[in-house]
């Protein structure tokens, strides 16, 4: 099945009948300690693409810098820095403070916003919870095959449970806060459709509590699309899914050509321990993953570790600017066929932003490692 993707891509308050959605102008006022010179520009993130609202320059090492607009209702937007980094807000009408370092960008102060308050401090907590999760994992794992069964399977079904809770808690989300940006924000960090489809209430309940909010009906329209293309899917096919690639296989080859025209195979980089990240300029959960990606090539590409990005875009110009704006020197491939490439079937995508990490031989090592998954990985196995 295709377009698992909803997003635009990582609460403590009861939900009203109708969060804000303030009409009018805002302004925020910055000061990051360590921030570089050069544009800062504000984002506007939907579903479908990027939008550029404002920028400004930062000329002195104030780290002092303006942004200003109009905003016809809550929205997410991201403040991006000349290093790549971003700061995520639920945007209103009205003045905000925003205050932070820029090596520390987790421990952002914002004041006179508490929709972007509320999304910073659940950002921290997913981040947190994500990392222990990964190193359990990590652990539990390397235990595998070195104590018996009915020592491991109970530590691997608790496993399961909190993996089971912590996707439970971007709803639980949703339906707490009364910002509809967050609510969206919250679903479109669930990777699995078929969880998304099983939560009907919740999506039913987006609409009910923000009806006029245009980021809500777009999602919840992707995912009635996402429904009906399931149930087509599953009568023509029986139900079944495209069978994944899996950790431990051979990466299947491919040979798609670079923004050049020069055709690059997958094979062509054994010897390395190879990302192939399927991404999009599109995709507004790629777009904020970029980041992420960009600091761990930096960390290890002189440490025999590559990229290979494969785009599911349309159009060429877009593609390119994206490669530009977020900073991605590695190599890049697209066929331009959007979900009809062919790399599509052959790996079983069905959402992105999808990644799997080869060792040097070109064997699948581990998958979909976002965030700071992605980091804690390439320490583990590059030395």
């Amino acid at each position: 099945m295709k377009k698992y993707l909803l997003w635009i891509s990582a609460g403590a308050f009861l939900a009203g009948c109708a969060g804000p959605q303030e009409k009018g102008e805002f302004k925020i006022d910055g000061q990051f300690k360590n921030l570089p010179l050069g544009p800062v520009v504000l984002e506007e993130l939907t579903l479908d693409n990027v939008k550029v609202v404002d920028s400004t320059n930062v000329k002195d090492a104030s780290g002092k810098f303006t942004l200003k607009g109009m905003v016809p209702e809550q929205g997410l937007y991201r403040m991006r820095f000349q290093n790549g980094k971003f700061v995520l807000l639920a945007l209103d009408a009205g003045d905000m403070k925003v205050d932070g370092d820029m090596d520390k960008l987790e421990d952002v102060k914002v004041t006179g916003s508490e929709p972007t308050a509320e999304l910073q401090q659940f950002m921290s907590d997913i981040s947190k919870q994500s990392i222990a999760l990964t190193e359990e994992m990590r652990k539990l794992d390397s235990l595998h095959g070195t104590m018996p069964d009915s020592v491991f399977q109970p530590q691997l079904v608790g496993l399961q449970k909190k993996e089971k809770d912590f996707e439970n808690s971007f709803f639980d989300m949703a339906v707490k806060t009364k910002n509809p940006a967050n609510a969206v924000f919250a679903i479109s960090q669930v990777r699995n459709g078929e969880e998304i489809i099983a939560h009907k209430q919740v999506i039913a309940g987006l609409t009910t509590r923000f009806p006029k909010n245009v980021l809500v009906k777009s999602m919840t329209d992707k995912i009635a699309e996402l429904e009906k293309s399931k149930q087509r899917g599953g009568d023509a096919a029986g139900g079944e899914e495209p069978a994944a690639v899996k950790i431990g296989q051979s990466a299947p080859d491919f040979t798609l050509p670079d923004p050049s025209g020069k055709m690059i195979s997958l094979s062509s980089l054994r010897g390395k321990y190879v990302l192939v990240d399927f991404w999009a300029s599109w995709c507004g959960p790629c777009r904020e993953e970029n980041p992420n990606v960009v600091k761990a090539y930096h960390q290890y590409k002189g440490k025999n570790f590559t990229i290979l990005g494969v785009s599911l875009d349309k159009t060429k110009d877009k593609w390119l600017q994206a490669i530009q704006q977020d900073g991605l020197t590695w190599s890049h491939v697209s066929d331009l066929k959007f979900w009809d490439s062919a790399v599509v079937p052959l790996y079983g995508i069905n959402s992105i932003p999808t990644n799997f990490l080869l060792d040097p031989q070109g064997k699948v090592i581990a998958s979909n490692l976002r965030g700071p998954a992605l980091e804690a990985k390439l320490k583990e196995v590059i030395k």
